[in-house]
């Protein structure tokens, strides 16, 4: 198996094991032993396997199967439609994510740079337009993009459209959230439901989509009780774990595996909880962490965690922001979910979330973790520092990368939030 990068800049694993790895993510077998190899390390908690067997079993359908229509999307399209309309859902930036976690980021990263993406983009997207270079991602079969919060990865997706003469669709979300925006967001997706039925040959199916739906809405209660369990002093949850949470809020929803993933996270926060057995042993201050944090292994969260008793209490992209779906109207009850993301629109409403989450969580202050190239996250942290300061809450913002362990300056790090945390403490 292939062995994992630390955060200390060594070089990726050599082209033989990139053949390897492609055959591997092709055959059903050899996804198995992955599954087998990830329940030894990697996903040890009961529902770490639920996730890895999902990613494993989506890969093989995008890989191995081709069976089903494959369509690329990013993060903030709506995976209950992709369920419900029985696609195959491929989340390029999640899987970017997946490749710093085995090592394989610096190849897309360096893919990247060979084919001429600026360095100033983000590295998620950049590494997955090496990954795809590389040939370590499967076909797409079409392409959709939603153009709020990330537009890189819109423009991007349309770019392999466009070369590979598939069908691209950009969903246009309004900033604002009234009626008329749901309105024109939902007769998109209804134009988008019976495009995709037309030309996947995948017939339309309302009660599959009511199904998902329904699934969604069970994860997002069993969710819900996640996010009361985590107020617990002490934290039951080593919150580090729960940095790459976005991709399962973006991907899980409406599929069997969203719910028995929050199922066995509630169950196992809970089991924590009872026994007085916190993840992290020593927590001396509680943290709200805003964006996202290194999906590589580093030195640095560990450090924060274990030798500071920095407590990561609860996190931004942790959260369920949208009110229950209506099975009966599903088109406008994702398009009121889309609308009613917290960083859509204008900078106030991240602002209120977080004060929200600070005083729930009973955090001291808050800490910002600014990935290379997210205009999106980091625009407007000047706006964010001096309203929560203006509350009285510190904010602490560090400088670094999600996917490429060669950006994150673990000295600099180490001392800014050294002085950080023995402030607060």
């Amino acid at each position: 198996m292939l062995k994992r990068i630390t955060g200390n800049g060594r070089p990726t694993r050599d082209r033989l094991q990139i053949g390897a790895l492609k055959r591997l993510m092709r055959s059903r077998l050899g996804l198995r032993l992955a599954r087998a190899w990830l329940a030894q390390g990697v996903a040890t908690r009961p529902h770490d396997r639920v996730v890895a067997d999902f990613f494993l079993e989506l890969a093989a359908r995008a890989y191995a199967d081709r069976s089903t229509p494959v369509v690329w999307t990013n993060l903030f399209a709506p995976c209950e439609l992709m369920w419900g309309l029985g696609l195959v859902p491929f989340y390029p930036e999640t899987w970017a994510s997946l490749s710093a976690i085995l090592g394989l980021s610096r190849l897309g990263v360096e893919g990247a740079e060979a084919l001429g993406y600026p360095v100033d983009l983000c590295t998620f997207n950049r590494a997955a337009a090496g990954l795809r270079a590389a040939g370590l991602y499967p076909r797409a079969d079409a392409y959709v993009a939603t153009s709020n919060l990330c537009d890189v990865t819109g423009q991007m997706l349309a770019g392999f459209a466009h070369a590979e003469g598939r069908p691209f669709v950009l969903l246009d979300v309004p900033q604002s959230d009234d009626e008329a925006a749901v309105t024109y967001l939902a007769a998109q997706l209804d134009e988008l439901v019976e495009r995709w039925a037309a030309e996947s040959g995948v017939p339309y199916d309302p009660e599959r989509l009511r199904g998902a739906i329904r699934l969604s809405n069970q994860a997002r209660a069993l969710a819900l009780e996640v996010a009361a369990l985590r107020e617990a002093h002490p934290a039951p949850l080593r919150g580090s774990s729960m940095l790459g949470e976005l991709g399962n809020l973006s991907s899980l929803f409406g599929h069997p595996a969203g719910v028995a993933y929050y199922r066995a996270l509630r169950d196992y926060t809970q089991e924590r909880i009872g026994r007085a057995e916190p993840e992290q042993a020593v927590q001396k201050v509680r943290l709200y962490w805003m964006h996202l944090g290194p999906q590589y292994e580093t030195d640095f969260l560990p450090h924060l965690e274990d030798d500071l008793g920095a407590v990561i209490a609860f996190e931004e992209f942790s959260t369920v922001w949208w009110d229950r779906l209506d099975e009966e109207e599903p088109t406008r009850s994702l398009a009121r979910k889309m609308l009613s993301h917290p960083l859509n629109g204008t900078v106030e409403r991240r602002v209120d979330m977080a004060l929200r989450h600070v005083a729930r969580y009973d955090c001291a202050g808050a800490v910002h973790f600014s990935h290379w190239g997210c205009r999106q996250s980091s625009g407007a942290l000047r706006v964010v520092r001096d309203q929560l300061r203006r509350e009285g809450i510190p904010l602490l913002i560090l400088d670094g990368d999600c996917v490429d362990p060669v950006n994150l300056q673990l000295g600099p790090l180490r001392t800014r939030v050294e002085a950080f945390v023995e402030m607060l403490v």
